[in-house]
């Protein structure tokens, strides 16, 4: 091998050397690349109101479809057992984010915890249910009937608010204890005259009880009848909006994603709920879904403002409500309660 050829030779190695290393590389990123961006991802637990239902669908549309993903953001979403418990959850560390009921949330800011409304799902949903045969034709016709409730519950601190409002005398309605699980039965076996159940939750279980005993129910909505207040809606710790805004804003705007999403793929969001919740009844859970959709989580303001939009006014009646009929420690000012800093238009 002449001088010539040998250093053609060291120079060809040397090219195939390079070539080799950076399809090495290549490799090595094309391999990577994902796990690195798995795990730049921020973890969030978001823990529901109560055992998941219809409603519930618009977090896992939200996680199946890539929502928040896409912001950075990997979630674990788990059932809660009523909004105090979520909002404790929150407060303790055991749980990032959440949905649960606004006066509940209040009234455990008003005991020491750092909670923070951060985007509205609708006014609150309770309805009062009664058997079409009761003698109840007006709201005063509830004077002298008996209610199923259990001390404790949201509705036992919005009922009194909702008759003085309505000039109802609630010392006349009878006070029937019943826990909740077993207030639908209690209405249908005739065992109380009326309660006071949640849309797009309880109220549909209640009817699909009733019908299946060929009983006729009849509904009032209170945030039709006087009592137009913030239902449920996301909540976090508010230490959290000020040391990791990245993480609320992506839970929000995720969560804001696939209730649009939902509602313009009803059928959709539903079968994708029924594949992480297979145990759920079909027809019971689109019910909810339809109506949790349709009439309570997307309010005027929400259209026009931005899907989680807070109205500043409905917001001061919302907390003036809890401070006055919740059993709470101090007076909560509406500016503390909830931001709107991460509602989008």
């Amino acid at each position: 091998m002449t001088l010539t050829e040998k250093r053609l030779w060291v120079r060809l190695k040397a090219v195939l050397l390079t070539v080799a290393l950076g399809l090495a590389a290549l490799s090595l990123n094309a391999f990577s690349a994902p796990a690195a961006e798995k795990a730049a991802e921020k973890q969030a637990v978001i823990r529901m109101d109560f055992i998941i239902g219809g409603k519930h669908a618009i977090w896992y549309v939200a996680w199946d479809k890539g929502f928040y993903s896409k912001r950075g953001l990997s979630v674990t979403i788990q059932p809660g057992s009523g909004s105090a418990d979520t909002v404790r959850a929150i407060a303790a560390g055991l749980a990032d984010v959440g949905f649960a009921d606004f006066t509940t949330a209040i009234v455990a800011r008003s005991r020491g915890a750092s909670i923070q409304a951060v985007g509205q799902l609708g006014y609150v949903p309770a309805t009062i249910l009664w058997r079409e045969e009761t003698p109840i034709k007006t709201l005063k016709d509830l004077e002298g009937k008996s209610w199923a409730i259990s001390p404790g519950q949201a509705q036992w601190y919005l009922m009194p608010a909702y008759a003085k409002i309505n000039n109802i005398d609630f010392k006349a309605i009878k006070i029937q204890e019943t826990a909740p699980a077993l207030q639908p039965a209690a209405l249908v076996a005739k065992k109380a005259d009326f309660i006071v159940m949640f849309r797009a939750s309880n109220d549909e279980v209640t009817e699909t009880a009733a019908t299946k005993q060929g009983i006729k129910l009849k509904r009032i909505y209170m945030k039709d009848t006087g009592l137009n207040i913030y239902g449920s809606g996301l909540i976090v710790k508010e230490e959290d909006v000020k040391r990791r805004p990245d993480m609320i804003r992506a839970y929000v705007e995720g969560t804001m994603e696939g209730l649009r999403y939902a509602r313009d793929h009803q059928d959709e969001a539903l079968q994708i709920l029924l594949k992480h919740k297979p145990e759920l009844g079909k027809e019971l859970t689109r019910i909810q879904l339809k109506n949790a959709i349709e009439e309570v989580f997307v309010p005027p303001e929400s259209r026009e403002s931005g899907f989680g939009y807070m109205k500043a006014d409905i917001m001061e009646k919302t907390v003036g409500i809890t401070n006055e009929y919740f059993d709470g420690a101090r007076k909560v000012s509406t500016e503390e309660a909830y931001t709107n800093q991460f509602i989008r238009k």
